[in-house]
């Protein structure tokens, strides 16, 4: 295969996979030390986080395909797609639902804080479309002076 046929795609596509074998045979077959074993995790990550950092997609998505037509989904879910920096081919596209995300650990006070959390980016979110609805005069932050919220109306 010639050098340039080869994308990041291919390694984390073919190499990869061959890689990850070696390695858990050799640490099952020789129970390396956490020292030997360690400098290959960190070259592992520096190597995703650059490709993170060149191309990282990370969204919130509230519709999804059905057929040839998308539709609304069930609820709003998390979209990560990581594409190859040579062709553009995601090598990583993962979705997660937030009801998921927000249950995972099923602890019932981390799950309070994560809805009290979501209403605290709600209402950011709610603030900016209002100041977008506004028009071209609303070029200030949520908070600022000329910008009020139905809170401080009442107040």
């Amino acid at each position: 295969m010639a050098d340039s046929s080869f994308t990041t795609a291919d390694f984390h596509n073919l190499v990869h996979k061959q890689l990850l074998n070696v390695v858990h045979e050799t640490l099952a077959e020789s129970k390396l030390d956490w020292a030997l074993v360690a400098p290959f995790l960190e070259t592992a990550r520096a190597m995703c986080r650059a490709d993170f950092r060149e191309g990282a997609q990370i969204r919130l998505h509230t519709v999804r395909a059905d057929g040839d037509q998308w539709v609304e989904a069930e609820e709003a879910y998390l979209g990560i797609a990581i594409p190859d920096r040579d062709s553009g081919e995601a090598w990583l596209s993962e979705t997660y639902w937030l009801s998921d995300v927000a249950l995972a650990d099923a602890d019932p006070a981390q799950v309070r804080r994560i809805v009290a959390g979501l209403r605290r980016s709600i209402g950011k979110l709610e603030a900016w479309l209002s100041n977008e609805d506004e028009g071209p005069a609303a070029d200030k932050r949520p908070g600022e002076s000329g910008s009020t919220s139905q809170g401080e109306e009442d107040a």
